[in-house]
């Protein structure tokens, strides 16, 4: 789709309103995703909401433009001996503001190799074993110390100003059956008569009658009860936005319905908050690819549905810092959001070093940059690049342009009238070059310092 000399238009074409609304039909979304109401209704408390102006990206409670950026791993909150505490100063220390959080996996403790101990939200008091050899679950008692420690999350979150993406529950888990085997809601495993796979398939991955449907009631009752509980918790808190599932591939209709179900149970409470996949794409629907050109592209197909895009890989961990930190930059400057999945993330009771001291600083340094900028102001508009690879985003007075392989771009510039300041900035040492006074209202090329990328940044004066 895109070639080395971009120069396709910036808007879009009626093929790819119509490919992005059949895109949206298949996934369920054709509605719910083009919210962008960014008021809570009257007499509520503000919340973190799509920016009613700018619909690329969020609202702060306070009522300013957002751009999130953010870094996150899988047990923050779930692992018993995880310090969210000291991650979310790290991630304040470094300028991020963002972090995915997983709640609850289903299981107190997975097996060898991973064998983390999990908070759980229901109490196991027996009288029989499950299958781990462990007292039972009664999904009737709510475990207090999975709700503090909930609590206690998000109000650390919000003394360092980060926002949370919450996960209320795990579907990666019920693919594997000697992961689901462990699953409160397994028949062997709780006592209040709950299967969440009545048709024996050895998981829970059946969107008909299985965890994830519509078509198990009991199940559905306790889920509804347990997201009862987790918003009577959180409800007070501002900066979270709540996903249903991570990773749900068997009933989309179960995960908007929950959606629903919990939109309604909000409308008597202070906060309404914003729910995925209601009103935001999950991550697995945006892009989960490296390669800067893709990762380019899927955020311009997706800007049809006039939402934030998160560019949230996940699962494909790659260990190399300079394929990671060129599709990083590419999603920021192509209109996206940031979560970065990070498994070198240790922050527990026995502290490690930091195995990718280098990739987290240059997190930091795209972080610094952007909040240079007033992106949500800018378009993406790869018309501007007349010969060179770069990617650009621009607005009236503003241009930023990013080079993954570094070299010559020319760019338009008739529309900047007058005399532009231009800036070169390092992505791998964080520093800004000398700035440079030039004259708009033509085409100017201009060398990158280095071979590696490089991102641009013009002003008008």
């Amino acid at each position: 789709m895109l070639l080395s000399h971009l120069h396709e238009k910036s808007h879009f074409t009626d093929l790819k309103v119509l490919i992005c609304s059949l895109w949206a039909g298949v996934a369920l979304y054709a509605i719910s995703c083009v919210r962008t109401d960014a008021m809570s209704p009257s007499g509520t408390t503000p919340v973190l909401r799509i920016h009613p102006q700018y619909s690329h990206y969020f609202q702060t409670p306070d009522g300013k433009p957002l751009l999130l950026v953010g870094d996150y791993t899988w047990g923050t909150f779930s692992d018993v001996d995880f310090d969210y505490k000291t991650q979310f100063a790290a991630l304040q220390a470094n300028g991020l503001n963002f972090a995915r959080v997983w709640l609850w996996w289903g299981a107190e403790q997975f097996p060898p190799p991973d064998d983390k101990l999990h908070i759980e939200p229901f109490l196991r008091p027996g009288p029989g074993k499950a299958n781990d050899g462990r007292p039972e679950y009664d999904l009737s008692q709510f475990n207090p110390a999975f709700f503090e420690r909930l609590r206690h999350l998000c109000l650390a979150a919000r003394q360092r100003g980060l926002f949370l993406h919450l996960i209320t529950m795990d579907a990666w888990m019920l693919k594997h059956p000697h992961l689901w085997k462990l699953h409160a809601f397994h028949r062997d495993n709780n006592v209040n008569g709950v299967d969440g796979d009545p048709q024996n398939a050895g998981k829970g991955t059946d969107g008909q009658q299985g965890f994830c449907s519509l078509g198990n009631p009991k199940a559905l009752d306790f889920q509804k009860a347990y997201l009862r509980k987790l918003v009577d918790t959180v409800n007070e808190f501002d900066n979270i936005l709540i996903e249903i599932a991570n990773e749900n591939y068997y009933s989309a209709e179960w995960e908007r319905r929950l959606c629903e179900f919990i939109r309604e149970y909000e409308l008597s409470k202070p906060c309404q908050h914003m729910l995925m996949p209601l009103e935001l794409l999950n991550h697995s629907s945006v892009v989960q690819k490296w390669d800067p050109k893709i990762v380019h592209a899927a955020l311009l197909e997706k800007r049809c549905f006039r939402q934030p895009l998160i560019f949230d890989t996940d699962w494909i961990i790659n260990d190399n810092d300079d394929e990671v930190r060129k599709a990083m930059w590419t999603a920021v400057l192509s209109g996206g959001h940031l979560n970065y999945m990070d498994d070198s993330l240790e922050f527990r009771a026995k502290p490690v070093s930091d195995k990718r001291v280098v990739l987290h600083r240059q997190i930091s340094h795209l972080a610094a940059f952007v909040n240079e900028l007033r992106l949500w102001e800018t378009q993406p508009d790869n018309a501007l690049v007349k010969a060179g690879y770069a990617f650009t985003m621009a607005s009236a007075n503003e241009l930023v342009a990013y080079l993954p392989e570094g070299g010559d771009v020319t760019l338009d510039l008739t529309s900047f009238k007058g005399q532009l300041t231009t800036r070169w900035f390092n992505p791998h040492e964080g520093i800004f070059a000398e700035p440079l006074s030039i004259n708009g209202s033509q085409s100017g090329t201009f060398n990158a310092p280095g071979a590696e990328d490089w991102a641009l940044h013009l002003k008008r004066q």
